[in-house]
């Protein structure tokens, strides 16, 4: 398991699935604001869940056939999202 410095958890499930989970406002760009990032990389998440409750926003994204470098930018990049408070 690794975390970005700036509050995004990476967890692997194997060597080339990361499992991406943060907490953020609950604000209507902030979903896809992150799979924008997956999308302008060629990629497509394997699973995506979010939930929201009051004010905040649970979310998980697994991504397949990262390598470690790329999986660690994507994780940084998320972490720089407005919104994306913390990991959980």
């Amino acid at each position: 398991m690794s975390t970005t410095s700036l509050g995004v958890l990476a967890l692997k499930r194997s060597n080339s699935t990361v499992r991406y989970c943060f907490e953020a406002d609950a604000e209507p760009g902030v979903l896809p604001r992150a799979l924008e990032l997956l999308a302008k990389r060629g990629l497509v998440p394997a699973r995506v869940f979010a939930q929201a409750a009051d004010d905040q926003l649970s979310v998980e994204i697994e991504v397949e056939g990262l390598s470690p470098d790329t999986a660690e930018h994507v994780g940084l990049c998320l972490s720089q999202i407005v919104g994306v408070r913390q990991t959980f």
